[in-house]
């Protein structure tokens, strides 16, 4: 006889909170205590409607003696019940199939009597009867009458107390009886002896494992709860957060997810949360709200469980309702878009994506067009500068102008006439102001919103080679061996400073100190304010080409193929970092994480406090001419080069991810002179020197495409796409 699934009928007004699993020797009776609900509820699915239903509910079993079907029998049960009583009176009708828990040997016993039975099946009827009896301990009268039909198998009896008794109903009674330690040691010994097999012991571990449950985060204080939450990773408190409201606010708290955020390193870069906060106040106060239809309540809605999700039609609540965390829309928000640098399909690559393998095909989300800034005929871009608060891009050429691009319709805003040189060098401020640099020996203050020329900054002898901008002071180094100091709101020379004995080639300023480095082969640290030099660090072998400066540390990269890290306040040397071959051409220092670029196609990560090489970015993928210019965040490293080539690399482990750019001409004359990069964006100038590649600004946007945010989970120390976020309710954030 093979075993089935019991079904169960119920009243409107009760639910029966478990399954019942009928064994063929014995009958049995399920007294269900609805004491604590668990969370999810049981795991037949059907839930108690409320706690002051516990004790409404008892399933009288009657199993008869083995052997043929007995014909249908009613008779009252021989001990009472009422609403005190676990055991109480029935109300329900129950409709079950041979039970899922008849042992195998018993399954083959009852196919030789399949002749001698009528059918397979039993039901149990408990109707309302006047019979009265009363409680055996209380006396108090009572009503109860349990009808019971049943039909089985035949097979041998495992016990002869069955055979003499009225069976389950007499021990049930005398269990009753029984004190609360008598008890404990009856079920101790019936489960610890040979009585019970494992089919049925882990019967009774489903009916008591679900009572046991518990929302203990709800039962905590919201201080507890959240440090308890605090332990999960980014990806387990979005899915807490769906358990229940409750959850769903504790999972919103703002510094846990601020915390999240220091974990991963965005805090870091810091633009990623200060655009975000920028742009949500800038909404208002409706585009700061998320309101969400439930309570914000200092205590758990329920002691018990998660309380249900409120269904489309009810009220709104009118306790204050809660705001979104910011930190978390940020956390998502930059994986998003982490994911887009690494997989984002760009437009130049849309065909080639298509003849990808599928699984290449699933994680690939198409981007933003490329945008192409066509300027400057066939001269070179000698300098580039990016705001991405104002998604200004300028641009310097040897044809004596700078025009201001738009980084989002591409457009040319306006080109920007007065030298009477090539410019050389340039910066733009947050308040976008340009200050450019030229061969004919001036700078210039320019407003790039709208192209006037505010000052003329007259001094140096010389091309103007290279210059550093601080609030509203810039320093400018010059062929002419000197550094001017300039206040580019009145067009002041504030201060010179002198000592250089070769042209300055490149300088740091932190508004206090200068650090320049020349073709003397020394660098000089300033006192601006007195226009003393506090120290001249010597070492190189020759040309000081490029620096870094953050106020401790001076990092200087020399023709002679070393790196030199000094101390600032005492001037002394620290470390020399051996391993580039030639020109170190281009650096970026942030804390203690040092990238060069150097002439001999490679690129290497340095711990300056160490001194220790941390990584080389070279392999089968690496650049295969000079690398003109770089730039890095906590997470990735970009790459240019002569090759016509843009790499992405990772930081941590050093592997290359995928070219960005890589031109048609490259390798016959295609160069990326400079690159900008923000959180989303990347501005690339490139052009040729020999005609072969058009004279041009590319401009790739990773941002979040139509406010989609991705599904994220962690795959390779980063956390990759599975779905849209939009599948996702509760996890689809909008800005």
């Amino acid at each position: 006889m093979e075993a089935s699934m019991m079904s169960i009928t119920a009243d409107d007004e009760l639910a029966i909170d478990s399954s019942i699993t009928v064994n063929p020797a014995v009958a049995v009776v399920v007294a269900v205590e609805d004491n604590n609900q668990p969370l999810n509820g049981h795991k037949s699915g059907v839930r108690r409607d409320s706690l002051s239903d516990r004790y409404d509910n008892s399933i009288a079993i009657k199993r008869p003696k083995l052997g043929k079907p007995e014909a249908t029998q009613s008779s009252p049960l021989p001990y009472s019940t009422s609403a005190a009583n676990p055991l109480v009176q029935c109300k329900q009708h129950v409709t079950m199939s041979s039970s899922a828990a008849i042992p195998q040997s018993t399954q083959t016993e009852d196919m030789d009597h399949s002749n001698d039975t009528d059918s397979t099946d039993y039901s149990i009827n408990c109707v309302n009867s006047s019979s009265d009896s009363r409680h055996p301990r209380t006396g108090v009268a009572t009503s109860t009458t349990a009808t019971t039909t049943a039909a089985t198998t035949g097979a041998e009896s495992w016990s002869d107390a069955d055979d003499n008794n009225n069976g389950l109903e007499s021990w049930l009674k005398t269990f009753y009886n029984w004190s609360h330690n008598e008890r404990i040691e009856a079920l101790d010994c019936l489960v610890s002896s040979d009585i019970c097999e494992v089919q049925q012991i882990r019967h009774l571990l489903t009916l008591i494992e679900p009572q046991l449950q518990r929302d203990f985060i709800s039962l905590l204080p919201k201080e507890l709860a959240l440090y308890v939450l605090s332990f999960l990773d980014p990806k387990d408190l979005l899915r807490a957060a769906q358990t229940c409201r409750y959850w769903r606010i504790l999972c919103e708290d703002n510094l846990m997810w601020r915390d999240k955020c220091r974990e991963e390193r965005l805090l870091d870069d810091n633009e990623p949360i200060s655009d975000l906060f920028s742009r949500r106040v800038s909404g208002g106060p409706e585009r700061r709200r998320s309101w969400l239809t439930c309570p914000t309540p200092s205590s758990p809605p329920h002691s018990n469980s998660c309380s249900p999700k409120r269904s489309p039609s009810s009220p709104v609540c009118s306790t204050p309702p809660f705001i979104r965390s910011d930190y978390k829309i940020a956390f998502l928000r930059q994986k998003t878009i982490e994911y887009n640098w690494r997989y984002g399909v760009l437009s130049t690559e849309k065909e080639t994506a298509a003849t990808t393998s599928s699984a290449t095909s699933a994680r690939a989300r198409l981007l933003k067009e490329i945008l192409y800034l066509k300027g400057h005929d066939d001269h070179v871009i000698t300098c580039l500068q990016f705001n991405p608060l104002s998604n200004l891009i300028v641009s310097g050429s040897d044809d004596n102008t700078l025009k201001v691009w738009s980084s989002e319709s591409g457009r040319c805003l306006r080109t920007l006439t007065g030298h009477t040189g090539g410019v050389w060098s340039s910066q733009l401020s947050p308040q976008d102001i340009i200050i450019s640099g030229s061969t004919d020996r001036t700078l210039r203050v320019w407003n790039a919103l709208d192209g006037k020329c505010q000052h003329i900054l007259y001094g140096h002898t010389s091309t103007v080679r290279c210059m550093a901008l601080h609030e509203g002071q810039v320093v400018s180094g010059s062929r002419d061996a000197t550094l001017r100091v300039w206040n580019i709101e009145s067009g002041e020379c504030c201060h010179v400073l002198t000592g250089h004995v070769a042209a300055v080639r490149c300088v740091q300023f932190n508004g206090k100190l200068c650090v320049s480095g020349a073709y003397d082969y020394l660098v000089k640290v300033w006192d601006v304010m007195s226009e003393t030099c506090l120290h001249t660090l010597e070492g190189h072998t020759n040309r000081v080409y490029s620096l870094q400066f953050d106020g401790q540390h001076i990092v200087s990269g020399s023709l002679d193929t070393s790196i030199r890290v000094w101390s600032a306040t005492s001037g002394t040397l620290k470390h020399t970092l051996i391993g580039h071959q030639s020109l170190t051409s281009g650096m970026q220092l942030r804390g203690h994480i040092l990238v060069s670029g150097n002439a001999d196609s490679t690129v290497k990560v340095w711990d300056i406090n160490t001194g220790q090489c941390l990584q080389t970015l070279s392999g089968s993928n690496k650049h295969q001419s000079a690398v003109t210019c770089l730039q890095f965040n906590s997470r990735f490293v970009i790459t240019s080069s002569d090759d016509g080539t843009v790499k992405l690399w990772d930081l941590r482990t050093g592997e290359f991810i995928r070219n960005l750019v890589s031109l048609s001409s490259g390798g016959s004359g295609g160069v990326v002179w400079r690159i900008r990069a923000s959180n989303t964006k990347l501005v690339c100038a490139v052009g040729s020197r020999n005609g072969t590649e058009e004279t041009k600004l590319l401009v790739l946007d990773f941002d979040v495409v139509d406010n989609k945010y991705i599904k994220y989970e962690e795959t390779d120390s980063m956390f990759d796409m599975e779905n849209e976020f939009d599948n996702n309710r509760d996890n689809l954030i909008l800005l």
